[in-house]
């Protein structure tokens, strides 16, 4: 079966976004036209280059074919005579961003197989062991991203879509940061990737190098959005010697013409003559250039005795993700991620599981046993209990702030590529942070014991609230990060929003009962008074803290103003409850418990309706490149 059986069509394009206008009061936005009549067509086994200036409309055309353009479009984009619709790329395509986040602890061969693993392929090892010799990766195969050079990142990158197997792999720039030498490596095997297969490669470059024209079959120019050329490259140095532009002899063609179609802009009137001058190339080509066009492919000389050296793929079943392939793929590739041997991995592992108890036992230096009596024990416990607490929340913010927005990056990215949804990300999150932070929960307890002398039911409860105190913090940070791009400004924010919630609803820098109404109001909806109370009745309302003396030279009973607690569940009382409350409800542990655990796994239900709803158009483009 011959490549050109597989035929991509682009049919009079046309293509309008909005473009905000800086300086306006409202930042109003304008339509703008980015693509104008833009028709172009591959074959299977062809590599297709989009040449043009910064602003010629490259990764719009790109955008157009893979159904993620945003604005109005018009025209007709068709594969093997179907229309092309996002579904049908999903399905049957790949794209390779100009920038693409890998997760950095993995190694080369982890990420390419939970790649074919996330798109629900068969026969995945020999997908990627085929990848890895593809583009010369088997020697770093077992090596982590992190420590990769920048061609074999850039490489890698190309084989998370080619371990796929696309009929159709459109690429943004795959040469704009790579040397000479890799950049002919990286189109020589993107050549050979698309003749062995009968794939068509469309990818764009704003730079083009001699040593790349054999490789490329197909180039088409654009200009301000307008096609300036669009045909086989054979053809291109006849047709443009035919319309009077003949290229000089010992030039770069493609570069040549890339720089004949590039507006002027070093004065008005070269700008105006340039102007000028491709719009009379514009013309022209819809005139003249439509048979160059749709010239058919042409056979490589290596198979032209036999049809075996291409594999054609018709449009059959494609990637189609599952459901709990796709969500234990997921939960796999961040354990993979977190327990990885390395200085990324080992970092994963600190912050997550130790972290929190590295950070108690330094508090717990200043807290030592001294003699219980009421001038301070109440206020040195309840210190105690405040600086625990706080330490929970700072911990579960700081570590998801480091940890998750690695992740969060990769899954904006896998998402555009139809791979799976944001519920099921946040999911496979969950399910890993739970166990471990619960884990973490464990280990600072034990540094707490010593402290603390409670029973076993006692360590039981507190490992529940502070559990849950924890999960709490790290599902916020999680919410923030949602909308706020840099994970040092949504650390602050939640922060500041944590400790002002601490100071506030905890009791523990100003009472309860002094509160003004509506501000004892607002504290019933903060988790942080609930987990503040429970935590205070466990440490401070037992026998240990009855009937103590004033101090060293003052026993109780004695002078009423100095001996006001006769037991701890008195000094909750006045610090904890307001007149007209049920004592008996406001100091129940059971039920400050359930609460807790209430908002933890309320706020995990949120940020999974939350992560199921569009994003405005403005708030995306902070994650993407």
């Amino acid at each position: 079966m011959l490549p050109s059986d597989c035929v991509l069509d682009i049919s009079n394009v046309f293509h309008s976004t909005s473009v905000v206008i800086e300086g306006t009061c409202l930042n109003k936005s304008e339509p703008t036209a980015v693509l104008r009549d833009v028709s172009a067509r591959v074959h299977g086994g062809e590599v297709l280059a989009i040449l043009g200036s910064k602003g010629s409309g490259k990764r719009a055309l790109l955008d157009v074919i893979a159904g993620r353009a945003e604005g109005e479009t018009r025209g007709r984009v068709t594969l093997n005579g179907n229309l092309l619709t996002p579904e049908l790329f999903r399905r049957h395509g790949g794209y390779v961003a100009h920038r693409c986040h890998l997760l950095p602890s993995l190694t080369v061969r982890q990420t390419l197989m939970y790649a074919t693993w996330l798109a629900n392929l068969n026969n995945r090892e020999a997908r990627v062991r085929q990848t890895l010799a593809d583009l010369a990766l088997s020697q770093v195969a077992n090596r982590s991203v992190n420590d990769l050079t920048r061609p074999e990142y850039r490489r890698l990158m190309l084989g998370v879509q080619l371990a796929k197997d696309p009929t159709l792999l459109l690429l943004d720039e795959p040469t704009w940061d790579t040397d000479p030498l890799n950049t002919y490596l990286i189109v020589s095997m993107l050549w050979s990737y698309a003749t062995r297969r009968g794939s068509i490669v469309v990818l764009t470059m704003e730079t083009p190098r001699s040593d790349v024209l054999p490789f490329v079959s197909r180039v088409t120019l654009l200009c301000l959005g307008a096609v300036v050329y669009s045909g086989p490259t054979r053809s291109m140095l006849d047709y443009f010697t035919y319309i009077g532009f003949p290229c000089p002899e010992l030039e770069n063609p493609l570069m040549y013409y890339l720089c004949l179609s590039t507006v002027d802009r070093r004065s008005r009137d070269r700008f105006l003559e340039s102007n000028q001058q491709i719009s009379v190339l514009v013309e022209k080509f819809k005139v003249d250039g439509v048979l160059y066009m749709k010239e058919g492919p042409q056979m490589p000389h290596s198979m032209k005795d036999t049809t075996l050296g291409i594999m054609h793929k018709g449009l059959g079943r494609g990637i189609k993700p599952g459901c709990f392939s796709t969500l234990l793929a997921l939960y796999l590739r961040s354990m993979a991620a977190t327990f990885s041997f390395n200085k990324i991995g080992l970092g994963h592992f600190a912050a997550r599981l130790l972290l929190l108890p590295f950070v108690v036992a330094l508090m717990s230096i200043l807290y030592s046993h001294s003699s219980p009596v009421q001038s301070r024990i109440f206020l040195q416990t309840g210190g105690l209990i405040f600086n625990v607490l706080t330490l929970f929340y700072v911990a579960g913010i700081v570590a998801t702030s480091l940890l998750f927005p690695g992740f969060r990056a990769r899954y904006y990215q896998e998402k555009r590529e139809g791979l799976y949804g944001g519920a099921m990300f946040l999911t496979a999150y969950t399910m890993l942070s739970l166990p471990l932070s619960f884990i973490s929960t464990l280990i600072t307890i034990g540094i707490l014991i010593p402290i603390l002398e409670l029973d076993l039911t006692s360590w039981a409860y507190a490992s529940g609230i502070l559990w849950s105190s924890y999960v709490a913090a790290e599902q916020v940070t999680v919410a923030v990060l949602m909308v706020i791009g840099r994970p040092i400004t949504g650390a602050i924010t939640v922060l500041y929003m944590t400790l002002l919630s601490l100071v506030v609803a905890s009791g523990a820098i100003r009472s309860l009962k002094n509160l003004p109404y509506w501000l004892a109001m607002v504290t019933t909806a903060l988790p942080t008074r609930y987990a503040s109370l429970a935590l205070n009745q466990l440490v401070i309302d037992t026998s240990l803290l009855s009937n103590l003396p004033y101090n060293e030279s003052f026993t109780c009973p004695g002078v009423p103003e100095l001996c006001r607690y006769p037991d701890g569940k008195t000094y909750l009382i006045e610090r904890f409850t307001r007149e007209g409350e049920n004592i008996q409800e406001v100091l129940s542990v059971d039920l400050n418990l359930l609460i807790s655990l209430a908002f933890a796994v309320g706020l995990i239900i949120l940020n999974s309706v939350l992560y199921l709803l569009p994003l405005p158009a403005r708030v995306k483009a902070k994650f993407r490149e």
